[in-house]
């Protein structure tokens, strides 16, 4: 007979989520967003273009994701967000600052490289953690687990918000570089997730 789990922490899954998720979602880069592009020498309407690009990405591959997601799995989902990640904080943390024609084009790869990234994380890492849980304990267990990512999120916010900003005084990438390590960890922790009935 099956014990019933009596912490959602139990499950290995359930675990990488809220780490993939706050790894994911709270960037050194940030507090000093606007700023940082605006330093590498991209103009406010090549930004406001840049934000249009990242947001119509988002909205174009957000259905196919899905439809991913059922194909291949959450798992291998996750593991494709998370090295889009990569190579997406990767350009912006390598591009030269001085060539500002290349430069802008770099950053339109960038920008659609991260809305890919959003659409392809935006549900599968939940739905995954969701139906790891055992099916009889989901709905008493599942709130528990998004409280628990709710105040991690709120400390990893605060930590990246204070780090990030600090760090943009040091010099101007070192709030890039900080989230590159951190795209570096997410992907990790999408690599050892697993299909739900895989466990």
């Amino acid at each position: 007979m099956n014990q019933a789990v009596t912490s959602p922490f139990q499950i290995p899954n359930v675990r990488l989520f809220i780490i993939f998720r706050v790894l994911f979602n709270a960037r050194s880069y940030y507090p000093v967003f606007s700023i940082l592009f605006l330093d590498f020498g991209l103009t406010l309407s090549q930004f406001a273009i840049l934000n249009a690009v990242w947001a119509a990405t988002i909205v174009l591959c957000e259905v196919p994701s899905g439809a991913l997601a059922d194909s291949f799995g959450r798992r291998n989902l996750l593991v494709f967000a998370g090295s889009l990640m990569v190579v997406e904080i990767a350009l912006w943390a390598f591009v030269p600052r001085g060539k500002l024609d290349l430069l802008f084009w770099v950053f339109v790869v960038n920008r659609i490289l991260s809305g890919m990234a959003e659409a392809a994380a935006s549900g599968a890492d939940e739905a995954l953690a969701y139906d790891s849980l055992p099916p009889a304990e989901r709905t008493t267990l599942w709130p528990n687990v998004m409280a628990q990512l709710m105040r991690y999120s709120a400390v990893a916010v605060v930590f990246t918000s204070i780090s990030g900003a600090w760090l943009y005084t040091q010099w101007v990438k070192w709030p890039v570089v900080l989230c590159l390590i951190s795209a570096l960890a997410c992907l990790a922790v999408a690599w050892r997730m697993t299909e739900s009935w895989a466990k």
